[in-house]
């Protein structure tokens, strides 16, 4: 007795075969289903239901909703592996035509990326109402008052929650991409003043330091920098508006020593700090973890943590 069809593309032999792959996993968990295939048009049917000699047990609803449940589940993973990759560059193509080629290419590979990272959180989550689980349960709906489902046709017109998150995703991903490419543009422009700029120091050594969370830095004898530089460029900010994140690359690029030693990177917490520090000093920039300085920051810290 056949419950449910599912109707794919017909020049798409792959997803017919991942469903009938699926269709005899289920078997071999112990489920006694039929499945049977049929041309319509440019379609293909794959009809799924349950051998005769199991009809009486269909009076069991859980047997009925248990069988409906892995159907919907191997249509949500044919949505998800085929069609989705198609409608995020769809969306790419028609809301952000002023990207060039390559541009939307970098965006629908951040928008996978994305996804997949969401996948992951979510298998990891306590919530059953995940993303995945909401499309599952969209099919199910579906299949209480129909039998047939053309995914195709599912996916484009039954499908406007989910085509909007796949937007929502989209517009998140061209956001990073943006924000990135500005990055990488400032990232360039500081490498070209560092370029630029005489060397007034052959090495330094950085330290965020624990009390307050302002920067130290001495120089090759471990002595602190003259403050004239630091002075220079506090007096140029406005009062109540000095960022000594900012000050800081300021800083450096002013000296431009040749070396930069960075001690206890892990306690900075500014990660994104670091990060800008070393796309633009690149090989000047070294991590230290276990030197004299190391050691009298960690000492530093555990007296703190003693005295409180």
């Amino acid at each position: 007795m056949f419950l449910f069809t599912i109707g794919t593309p017909l020049n798409e032999e792959k997803i017919k075969n991942n469903i009938h792959y699926q269709l005899e996993q289920m078997r071999q968990d112990g489920m006694d289903i039929i499945y049977e295939d049929s041309i319509l048009g440019d379609c293909a049917f794959i009809k799924c239901g349950f051998k005769d000699n199991l009809l009486t047990r269909l009076t069991d609803k859980r047997i009925y909703d248990d069988f409906k449940y892995y159907i919907s589940r191997i249509v949500v993973d044919e949505i998800i592996n085929h069609w989705e990759i198609k409608l995020i560059r769809k969306i790419v193509k028609e809301n952000y035509f002023y990207l060039n080629a390559k541009e939307k290419n970098a965006v629908v590979a951040m928008v996978e990326r994305l996804l997949r990272e969401d996948w992951i959180v979510q298998d990891f989550s306590d919530d059953n109402i995940t993303r995945k689980n909401k499309l599952i349960h969209h099919i199910m709906e579906y299949f209480e008052m129909n039998e047939v489902l053309n995914i195709d046709g599912f996916v484009n017109f039954r499908m406007n929650h989910y085509i909007n998150e796949l937007n929502l995703m989209t517009d998140r991903a061209v956001e990073m991409f943006i924000a990135e490419r500005e990055y990488n543009e400032f990232i360039k422009l500081l490498k070209y003043f560092v370029e630029i700029q005489e060397c007034k120091i052959d090495a330094i050594h950085l330290i965020q330091q624990v009390c307050d969370g302002r920067y130290l830095i001495l120089d090759s004898g471990k002595n602190k920098i003259n403050n004239e530089y630091l002075d220079e460029l506090r007096e140029e900010m406005p009062d109540g508006e000095i960022n000594y994140d900012d000050l800081l690359i300021s800083t450096l690029i002013t000296i431009s020593p040749r070396e930069i030693y960075i001690h206890n990177a892990g306690n900075f917490r500014n990660r994104e700090l670091l990060r800008t520090i070393s796309s633009v000093f690149s090989d000047k920039i070294h991590f230290c973890s276990g030197c004299e300085i190391c050691n009298t920051m960690k000492e530093t810290i555990e007296t703190n943590l003693y005295r409180q």
